[in-house]
């Protein structure tokens, strides 16, 4: 997820509007009786900090219960969690928040998941916080390596992470090289500009972590159905998706998904979704998925810190009422496109499916996210900016709460809405 205000973003969007072809419609997918999806997943990364904090989360009957027997009962079958390297200030032991999931706390969330028969996929950001297109720091360890020491060290911790994780009985089953890697990736690389030469580094990057996963299959002698799946991760679903899947096999990144970040208020409509993601797997022989989406259910703001879409002037595309059965809409439009895929004979079976982003990640106090985590920054995170940037505007200069309680899958108490049985709603 991008943690940018209004001004990167639209840089951004403008860049990919350049690069796009792809003409923009406003058909929505519509359900089929056989939309079946493989994957149908959650972001949980936030949730250990939370229930630190105390927060209980609740069946939609109100029934006080495990978030994770809540989200199987829904039809979730796999959890994804980011890892941060060290999410810690130097200085004080704070951490930067957002979860602090370096990875113990992703152990402890896979083992969660793991006990109750979901899988795992795990999101290397290759940095102490935030990365998406705005920003990707190289871990405070690795700010002086230069560009081929960041890459063995990108295969290092890959490999030792993934070893660490399965080694505590973690079933992982996918495994994501770089967050929302546009431009940059661990420092190396830039802005859409020159990323894919392999001198910037950052396709060396993407081979490098996608050699430790390989190697990990081969300690584990994993194969078949047990194989870990390589990702990568690209935002501007409907521009340029299929501009960095070109590139990619260009640079000799040897990988087995491509997945996006599809938020339908930022980068257009469900069946441009559709093609682009049918023309990948066409022409790259690549499965595909939905990495992150949401979609918000109300505009009504449940803390003191302002959400990142918090009105209909936030939205490039608003095609669905802002409530939860809108919400449910959106997501089964968006499911519906990477099912989509599958109509095709020689693609059937390549789209995998989508992961919500931090369903559970409701309002806190500033004040609790300073000492659990629970905020999108803490007051300590702009320490970490400095390090790298002066006057940095990334990070938080003091502690803030959720930018994302009108985001979540659960109203401001915890209950769970009905839009989190969308889910069920591809089972088999």
């Amino acid at each position: 997820m991008k943690k940018i205000r209004k001004g990167a973003l639209c840089c951004i969007l403008l860049l990919a509007i350049i690069i796009s072809s792809i003409p923009m419609n406003k058909e929505i997918i519509k359900a089929s009786s056989d939309s079946y999806l493989s994957v149908r997943g959650v972001d949980l990364s936030s949730i250990i900090a939370f229930e630190k904090s105390g927060q209980k989360f609740y069946y939609e009957d109100g029934k006080q219960g495990d978030i994770f027997d809540i989200l199987k009962n829904s039809g979730v079958n796999y959890i994804r969690v980011r890892v941060w390297n060290n999410p810690y200030d130097t200085e004080t032991g704070l951490g930067y928040g957002g979860g602090n999931n370096d990875i113990w706390k992703a152990i402890e969330i896979g083992k969660r998941a793991t006990e109750k028969g979901m899988k795992v996929f795990v999101d290397f950001q290759y940095s102490d916080f935030w990365a998406d297109p705005a920003k990707q720091y190289a871990p405070k360890e690795w700010k002086n390596y230069s560009n081929s020491k960041k890459i063995s060290s990108i295969y290092q911790f890959t490999f030792s992470s993934l070893k660490t994780l399965i080694d505590s009985g973690i079933n992982v089953g996918m495994v994501q090289i770089g967050n929302e890697t546009n431009g940059s990736m661990c420092g190396m690389g830039g802005l859409y500009d020159g990323v894919w030469n392999l001198t910037s580094g950052v396709g060396d990057g993407l081979k490098s972590g996608c050699n430790a996963v390989n190697d990990i299959n081969k300690y584990y002698g994993y194969s078949d159905s047990k194989k870990i799946l390589r990702v990568l991760h690209f935002t501007d679903p409907t521009t340029t998706s299929e501009w960095y899947a070109e590139q990619v096999r260009n640079v000799g990144v040897d990988y087995d998904v491509l997945s996006v970040s599809a938020y339908p208020f930022w980068f257009g409509h469900a069946s441009d979704l559709a093609s682009t993601l049918k023309n990948i797997s066409v022409k790259y022989n690549k499965k595909v998925m939905v990495a992150e989406t949401a979609y918000p259910y109300t505009f009504n703001n449940a803390d003191d810190t302002m959400n990142n879409i918090g009105s209909k002037e936030d939205m490039t595309y608003c095609d669905y009422p802002i409530s939860v059965s809108g919400q449910k809409q959106a997501i089964s439009d968006i499911f519906n496109a990477v099912a989509s895929v599958n109509s095709i004979e020689k693609t059937k079976g390549y789209g995998l499916g989508g992961f919500y982003w931090e369903p559970s990640w409701i309002g806190t106090s500033k004040r609790i996210s300073d000492s659990c985590g629970t905020g999108w920054s803490s007051s300590v995170s702009e320490n970490y900016e400095n390090l790298f940037v002066l006057n940095g505007s990334q990070y938080a200069t003091s502690a803030q709460g959720s930018s994302w309680d009108n985001m979540t899958l659960f109203d401001k108490n915890g209950v769970a809405l009905q839009s989190l049985q969308i889910f069920n709603d591809f089972k088999k």
